[in-house]
């Protein structure tokens, strides 16, 4: 079933962003009364605006068994599973984010919504996430490594001294210092596809992308794909690495204090 125009235009007129949270009227939200409006409404939304709409979403029996998993994917739940289920958290969005999910969470398992025609397959949103496995945050196995240069050495590069650099570097712990240094993922993938790349610097080199080059939106799939590598022997062990004694990687493992039911990863 699709929307006519009134019921879009209704939506459109009452939920617009520019409708400050405090002025969202809930009776009007009750006018509302398919799966495929509150679809809608759900899919048009801007977060930054607040999610006090997509909780009365998620509190509706109108609410699709679709829209509700699709919701619970956006709300990015990953990113609270450090928190105990019954916490309050100091941030006002982050609380009510965490608020909708717990509803989600408690709904959506006792069959609260209902199927309809509308589909969702989360795979593509939780197949995105970056899982950061233990042994990648341990010292690697081989010869002592060391920093000789500096930082001065490397400030005054241009992009073709990196290329040079990198392409002619002659040892292992050669590669190693320029690897140490590096912010761009350009650079990162010179370092990966040396010869004399060993695990040690692709891991080093992993948490210089982790940790510097977080904004690009390629940096997951690039972190991926070195864990992959490893996992699959692409790199020798010649020198070691420790990223818990290195002052640039800025990392704490989450302690998990729920994990993400089985039944949300399944498509609808």
């Amino acid at each position: 079933m699709s929307l006519t125009s009134e019921q879009q235009n209704f939506i459109n007129t009452n939920f617009h962003e520019n409708i400050p949270k405090r002025e969202l009227n809930e009776s009007k939200f009750k006018e509302l009364k398919t799966s495929e409006e509150l679809h809608y409404l759900a899919t048009q939304h801007n977060w930054d605006h607040g999610v006090k709409v997509l909780q009365w979403i998620a509190e509706s029996p109108v609410c699709s068994e679709a829209t509700a998993l699709e919701l619970f994917w956006l709300a990015q739940p990953q990113d609270f599973e450090e928190y105990k289920l019954d916490s309050t958290l100091k941030n006002a969005f982050q609380n009510e984010v965490f608020t909708l999910l717990k509803t989600l969470l408690v709904n959506y398992p006792k069959g609260f919504y209902p199927k309809t025609t509308i589909v969702f397959d989360p795979k593509p949103l939780y197949e995105s996430q970056l899982i950061i496995p233990d042994w990648i945050f341990q010292k690697t196995k081989g010869e002592e490594s060391y920093v000789y240069y500096e930082e001065d050495d490397i400030d005054y590069w241009f992009e073709e001294d990196w290329k040079k650099n990198i392409n002619r570097a002659e040892t292992s712990i050669e590669l190693f210092n320029i690897a140490y240094f590096i912010n761009e993922p350009e650079h990162a993938d010179l370092i990966l596809q040396h010869p004399l790349c060993d695990k040690g610097i692709a891991v080093l080199t992993f948490w210089r992308l982790y940790t510097e080059c977080s904004l690009y939106t390629d940096t997951n799939d690039k972190l991926k794909e070195i864990i992959n590598n490893i996992l699959n022997n692409r790199y020798p062990e010649i020198l070691s690495y420790n990223p818990q004694s290195d002052e640039k990687v800025d990392y704490k493992k989450k302690k998990i204090a729920w994990e993400i039911p089985e039944i949300f990863r399944k498509p609808v």
